[in-house]
Order: C-alpha cells, then structure tokens, then sequence
C-alpha cells in the first residue's frame, strides 16, 4: 500500500458514504466551499480561518486540472484541516513538502482505481494519464512507481 492507511481509510470511507470520488461532490457534502477564480499561476490552494475550511481553485485551468487540484485541497482540508500550507509556504521557514506530498497521496486515491492498471494491460503510464485524464505523477503515487 503506497499511502498511509488513516488515509486510505478516509478516502474508502468518504467513498462509500457519499458513493463517489468526484472530489466537487465530496466538498458539497462535507460542507467546504470552492471558489474558482483567478489565481495567475497558482493552481489552487486550502486555507482555514475561524472554524471555516475553504478551497480556491484557479479557473483558468482546465476541467480535469480543477478536478484534481480540487481532489489535493481536499486532501488538505480533510488530512491538515488546521494547516494554512499557502501560508505556511509563503510567510513561513516550515518546510510544507509533507503536507504536498500527503495531499498529492490522498488525491491520488481519491481519483484513481485500483484496477487502474489492470484495465490498460499494454498501455505506458502516459498513455494510460492521457485516457484518463489525470497525470503521470498521480498515477506513479498510487502505484508507488520512481518518479526520474
């Protein structure tokens, strides 16, 4: 298993309450907004001010893009609810490759299936990012394949 069991429990609990993994309906229920708006080069980001977990989504990036930036932030907000990594990376010395990495893993098995692989036998991982619309980092974190 590639990601810490807590997480992958939460994403198989979410997964069976709400019977879905499309990150968007997740933030509906769990009661966190998303703001998609312009953000110049950043993608997105998850911020916490008082009691309140919210998702900023830049707009400009495309449908699958928002999809998975989105899968990440609630990554954040469900595996570091208290944590303003934004903050923490731009106002701080803390190092916050660990809180990106456990969201890139969260997100990761949010979004893909286990049987990935399994349906696209002879397909390279470009290939198989391409059919799904995802990228080849987030399909190399759920199989726990070396990133070069």
């Amino acid at each position: 298993m590639i990601i810490p069991m807590a997480y992958r429990e939460i994403v198989q609990q979410l997964k069976k309450k709400y019977k879905t993994n499309d990150p968007f309906d997740l933030c509906e229920a769990l009661n966190i907004p998303v703001f998609r708006e312009p953000l110049g080069k950043l993608r997105g980001y998850y911020h916490y001010y008082k009691r309140n977990k919210m998702i900023h989504i830049n707009m400009n990036l495309s449908e699958e893009m928002q999809r998975i930036v989105c899968a990440h932030e609630l990554g954040h907000a469900l595996c570091h609810p208290k944590q303003n990594t934004c903050f923490l990376r731009e106002n701080t010395l803390f190092s916050s490759d660990r809180f990106e990495k456990e969201a890139n893993q969260f997100a990761a098995e949010l979004l893909l299936p286990d049987d990935l692989l399994e349906k696209y036998p002879s397909y390279t991982i470009e290939q198989i990012a391409a059919t799904e619309h995802t990228t080849v980092e987030l399909i190399q974190l759920k199989f726990n394949f070396s990133i070069f």
